[in-house]
């Protein structure tokens, strides 16, 4: 049920790229979330250059520093992930944007917003998550 929110600069994303990264968080999310295929929402949303303000290296190590390359990915999912598969997933998208489009990793940022299930439609008017979790 994760919603994945990726914000880049306009100048980084053609179709067949962004799609490759899609599925490149799709996998992460599968592999350290444990989620259906079939669970697949995801938006992207461009920005200008000069519309992303961030200090060049706040917490990275090594001196390292950020380009105005900033990728912004924002996971809403519902709570009960452990510590371990968050921080793999964090690695694992990581080192995919790294690897797939050369992006280094200092640029990527990623938050994830954990909100309860009968915050969650999938459409139909209904809370579809609900009694999912009381068939379990």
């Amino acid at each position: 049920m994760p919603f994945v929110h990726v914000y880049y600069p306009k100048s980084q994303g053609e179709e067949k790229e962004l799609k490759k990264v899609s599925e490149e968080i799709h996998k992460s999310l599968i592999t350290y979330f444990n989620i259906p295929a079939e669970d697949y929402f995801q938006f992207f949303s461009p920005y200008d250059l000069g519309q992303f303000y961030y200090h060049s290296n706040y917490l990275l190590e090594h001196k390292a520093k950020r380009t105005d390359k900033m990728i912004l990915i924002s996971i809403t999912c519902a709570p009960g992930r452990i510590v371990q598969q968050k921080i793999g997933l964090y690695q694992a998208i990581a080192d995919a944007f790294n690897e797939h489009f050369n992006i280094p990793i200092e640029n990527i940022f990623i938050t994830l917003n954990e909100t309860h299930r009968e915050n969650w439609s999938f459409g139909q008017g209904k809370a579809q998550m609900i009694s999912i979790k009381e068939e379990r």
